[in-house]
């Protein structure tokens, strides 16, 4: 597990494991892997969630007791979910992580 995971896991709170309150996210603050596009097909929908398990799996998300893995299909197969994801555009990892997100996020 990450040094920031498992700090995350020290502090976790439901309402703030999340990107923010107004955007549920992959289920995680630290998720911040942002799709650029819809995706339009099963191999698009296939290759998102590849690329976002990854990240998962890379950062030690997978490993926090209190993430459910399973939220990475829902939100790729909820359309208003994923659009919101896409519509937060290039914000960074600093950004996502800020304790200010979601002022910034409005």
């Amino acid at each position: 597990m990450t040094e920031l995971v498992r700090q995350c896991c020290e502090k976790w709170d439901e309402d703030r494991c999340r990107l923010s309150s107004q955007v549920e996210g992959w289920g995680c603050r630290l998720m911040v892997c942002l799709p650029d596009t819809m995706p339009r097909t099963q191999r698009a929908k296939g290759q998102l969630f590849h690329k976002v398990y990854t990240y998962a799996e890379k950062c030690g998300v997978l490993e926090c007791p209190h993430y459910r893995e399973s939220i990475i299909d829902e939100v790729i197969d909820d359309p208003d979910r994923l659009a919101e994801l896409v519509s937060m555009g290039r914000r960074t990892r600093t950004d996502l992580l800020s304790e200010d997100f979601d002022k910034s996020c409005i």
